[in-house]
């Protein structure tokens, strides 16, 4: 039971938070406690510099998704894995494109 509330709580942190989430859920909860609040702070640090760092590589995938587009309108002139290559690099390329897009 008390691992399941540390999960939920782990949870609640690391999603993104406004300074009112942050006052609300984590200084009201300790009472306005600084000193005990800072594991909690540090999680969600942690996790918001995560996420930017994800955000960082957006130009790495769409320039991966550009030049597979590009392969993909001359199917014709590549060999098979090149097509395989194309089609599945357009694929992952923007998949993860709109997943980093998305933190």
């Amino acid at each position: 039971r008390e691992t399941a509330m540390v999960n939920e709580r782990t949870s609640m942190l690391i999603n993104p938070m406004t300074c009112d989430d942050i006052n609300e859920k984590v200084f009201k909860h300790y009472n306005y406690d600084g000193v005990r609040a800072h594991g909690d702070l540090d999680t969600i640090a942690r996790a918001e510099s995560a996420r930017a760092r994800l955000r960082r590589t957006v130009p790495l995938w769409l320039g991966m998704t550009a030049v597979s587009g590009y392969n993909c309108t001359r199917l014709g002139v590549l060999s098979v894995s090149g097509r395989a290559g194309a089609i599945g690099g357009l694929a992952f390329g923007a998949f993860m494109t709109f997943t980093t897009l998305r933190v």
